[in-house]
């Protein structure tokens, strides 16, 4: 078993040594530096928390829903304007696919059965499987 904890706590160090790890803290540490960033995203968490609160008081009706979520998608496009936030996104969905490949790779040497339909024939993925 402390083989098995060993090779959990290597892949640990792996991960955060990993350049895409590294692109996922910098742009993290841009984003939180950015004080615009920083208000457009507080913005959008204020309003989807007023669209939480309404719903949690019963039906708010149509008309006030659908001006919650217009103003919720005003501040989406915002925030998808702003250069910090946007490279943040990005490099969060670029790690994010890095673990879930990784899980992948696991289920497979556990079960012998890749998630998603993985056929074990290798011409038509990018992926490295095995």
């Amino acid at each position: 078993m402390a083989e098995i904890f060993e090779k959990a706590r290597e892949l640990g160090e792996a991960i955060i040594e990993s350049k895409e790890y590294q692109e996922l803290k910098k742009a993290e540490a841009e984003q939180e530096n950015d004080a615009e960033a920083m208000k457009l995203l507080q913005d959008y968490s204020i309003l989807r928390s007023k669209l939480a609160e309404e719903i949690q008081k019963g039906d708010p009706g149509e008309e006030r829903m659908n001006a919650i979520r217009t103003e919720l998608e005003e501040a989406y496009e915002k925030m998808t304007t702003n250069d910090s936030i946007t490279a943040y996104i990005n490099a969060q969905r670029t790690f994010q696919a890095i673990i879930e490949q990784m899980n992948n790779i696991l289920s497979f040497h556990i079960t012998g059965k890749m998630p998603g339909g993985c056929s074990g024939n290798c011409s038509s993925c990018v992926g490295d499987c095995y």
